[in-house]
Formats: structure tokens, sequence, C-alpha cells
């Protein structure tokens, strides 16, 4: 079951933490962005393509973006994830704790807007 569930992978991803880092020379502590795993084998999902809400002040696109991979993958809240699909990369956050199953996690994600 594993196998064929994995063979639905063909996206991959990178996940990054900030943590704490503290500089030798200043002695002070900083949160920085850490690589935690690469090239991991993954699939995104989307769900609910598209759909966009007009407010008076802007326009929001309301969009379940899913992200399955192994259950032996640790990722934490929050977490910083660049999904590589077709050579296009795409950075997402998680938005919550991944819901494990015996053979995989599914980690709801989203748009990561900086710069948008």
């Amino acid at each position: 079951m594993v196998r064929n569930l994995q063979k639905l992978w063909r996206d991959s991803c990178s996940i990054y933490n900030f943590e704490k880092v503290k500089d030798p020379k200043t002695k002070t502590t900083e949160f920085k962005e850490i690589l935690v795993q690469e090239n991991i084998p993954c699939r995104i999902s989307f769900q609910n393509i598209s759909s966009t809400t007009e407010t008076p002040s802007i326009a929001v696109t309301n969009q379940v973006i899913k992200l399955f991979l192994s259950n032996k993958i640790e990722i934490k809240e929050n977490s910083k994830i660049v999904v590589t699909r077709n050579g296009i990369a795409k950075t997402y956050k998680a938005s919550g704790i991944p819901a494990i199953y015996s053979v995989h996690q599914e980690v709801i994600l989203v748009t990561d807007n900086k710069g948008a």
C-alpha cells in the first residue's frame, strides 16, 4: 500500500524552520531560516480552485491546499515549505498540525504572499 501511494508523489518539497541561532561574535540570538530537509517526494492537491469572494476592500481567494507525504517526515506548525511541481517552485506555510495516518500524512498549506 505504501508503495502504491508513493507512486502518486511526483512533486518534491523542501522544509525550512525558523530556529534560534546564536552569533558567536556578537553573542546575540536571532531566529534564522534553516533548511531541515530537501527534495522530499510528495504530492500537492488543490480543492476549491480559485473561488474568489469580493469584499468591500479586497478580493479574497479561498482555496484548500493539501500536501501529502511520508509520515516519517516531521513538519512543524508555521514551517516554510517550498513545493516543486513540473519544475516550478512555489512557497507555502504549514498552517497547522499535520494529520498523520498509518502510511502518510496530510498538511494543510497556506500561500506565502510575501512580496505579492
